[in-house]
């Protein structure tokens, strides 16, 4: 008999709902006398509206099954609801769940999931859209929008590093405004990144010292150099070393505003978002997650 208290939705993305791992993973939480509801993306936005639809029909977690895309969308539907997240990590790069710490074996992630309480965690904000990980703009940002579908099937998390080489033979600085409490620039840059995580792009730790329990964002500006100095700066960047270089600039900030004449593509856990102006904020605690008993160390929780 299902239990009366436990409702698990699972939010599948399209192109991951066959596989025998999953098909598996619904029948043994069944087994397990939990009642689940499979719901299939198939469009942009599926994820956001099943997860709403989870909250308003009383499931006791919603669990978002796929890579970082997916659990995004879910987490859009689910910030202030106090519905907690689980998340099955079987995209690309699982950046997220990387950091927590959430196995890679959708059985073992399941078992964070039926065996763990939940804990509160931030999130991010840019323009209305939550995110958990890192938002990005120029080369970070323009080398995931890039990135096909197929080169990440074919090659995972090195496709993201591929598409990267490439961009740097076209790269141009933009000018902009960068304001928040206490900071300030104005001027050309490269890339920049507002962390609520500490990584993005298949490992990339661009916010090395966030956390997501200190009710702040961590905001990297990097300031426009020479191609070759950009390029060697990257490899720092790859390892989180960063921050002592003379054309980064670093901070953490409640909320940062960026200005621009003219519209920036922004990488949000995957997903693109544009716009000349970008407002970005922190919700301290928006969102309840299933995580393991020592999360990730890029995660960084309790240590806020």
């Amino acid at each position: 008999m299902a239990s009366p208290d436990r409702h698990f939705v699972f939010v599948l993305h399209g192109a991951r709902a066959n596989l025998a791992e999953v098909r598996h993973l619904v029948g043994w939480v069944r087994d397990k006398g939990i009642r689940v509801t499979p719901r299939v993306t198939w469009e942009a936005g599926d994820a956001t509206r099943f997860a709403r639809e989870a909250v308003r029909d009383g499931a006791s977690t919603v669990v978002a099954v796929g890579g970082d895309g997916t659990v995004n969308e879910v987490v859009n539907g689910l910030v202030g609801s106090g519905v907690p997240l689980g998340v099955i990590p079987i995209g690309t790069a699982n950046d997220f769940a990387r950091q927590a710490g959430i196995p890679d074996d959708p059985n073992h992630a399941m078992d964070v999931i039926l065996r763990q309480p939940p804990r509160p965690m931030d999130v991010g904000e840019v323009n209305g859209r939550a995110f958990l990980n890192v938002s990005t703009g120029g080369v970070g940002a323009e080398t995931t929008a890039e990135t096909s579908p197929a080169a990440k099937e074919r090659l995972g998390s090195f496709a993201y590093a591929l598409t990267g080489m490439k961009k740097l033979g076209g790269l141009r600085p933009r000018r902009g405004w960068f304001s928040g409490p206490g900071f300030e620039y104005r001027g050309d840059w490269l890339l920049f990144a507002v962390g609520n995580g500490r990584s993005t792009g298949g490992g990339t730790a661009i916010t090395p010292h966030a956390s997501v329990t200190d009710g702040l964002l961590d905001i990297c500006v990097i300031e426009a150099v020479p191609r070759a100095e950009f390029a060697r700066l990257t490899l720092l960047v790859r390892k989180g070393e960063h921050l002592g270089h003379p054309a980064v600039r670093y901070a953490q900030l409640p909320e940062l505003t960026i200005e621009s004449a003219r519209a920036i593509s922004v990488n949000v856990d995957g997903e693109p978002v544009n716009a000349s102006r970008l407002r970005y904020r922190a919700i301290a605690g928006g969102l309840l997650v299933h995580l393991p008993p020592e999360a990730g160390p890029q995660t960084s929780l309790g240590d806020g």
